[in-house]
């Protein structure tokens, strides 16, 4: 699998956690027979009220919704925490970045809404929560991955 790794310091800004998600079809439950693949990064900013993203896919098409789910490995649980992509009309095949944002605490979604942002990251610290990307052809799921820290450098 390769993915762009451009990643640019920014001295007036610090990144204190780092997270990845690397989805495949062997994490959804049930398990998707795929060749597509997606990554998901994650930075914390330093007061931890936003957690910025971004999503990187490949062959991948019709892709309705890229979402951070609460649930631990092999868990199906659905409970959608934040939407990081949504699309009523899906394109055809994705090869790149698909999309880049911020959640703050207004984002936050399902058993998270009205919380903050520091409570998303507690559940990914725990390894509680993953990403899933919904396509038209499987509507519960085609990839998947937990969100797991980065080892620091």
């Amino acid at each position: 699998m390769n993915f762009p790794t451009d990643r640019k310091e920014n001295s007036e800004e610090k990144e204190n956690v780092d997270f990845a998600a690397i989805l495949t079809g062997r994490e959804e439950v049930p398990v998707v027979d795929t060749l597509d693949t997606a990554l998901a990064t994650f930075q914390s900013t330093e007061d931890k009220e936003n957690l910025k993203y971004s999503v990187k896919v490949t062959d991948t098409d019709k892709i309705k919704e890229v979402r951070i789910d609460i649930g631990k490995p092999v868990e199906k649980t659905a409970e959608v925490v934040a939407e990081l992509f949504k699309s009523d009309t899906p394109s055809s095949e994705v090869l790149a970045n698909l999309c880049e944002g911020n959640i703050n605490n207004k984002e936050l979604k399902g058993p998270l809404k009205g919380r903050n942002t520091q409570e998303l990251l507690s559940k990914i610290e725990k390894g509680e929560a993953y990403v899933d990307i919904i396509t038209e052809d499987k509507p519960n799921g085609k990839v998947r991955g937990q969100i797991k820290r980065l080892a620091s450098s």
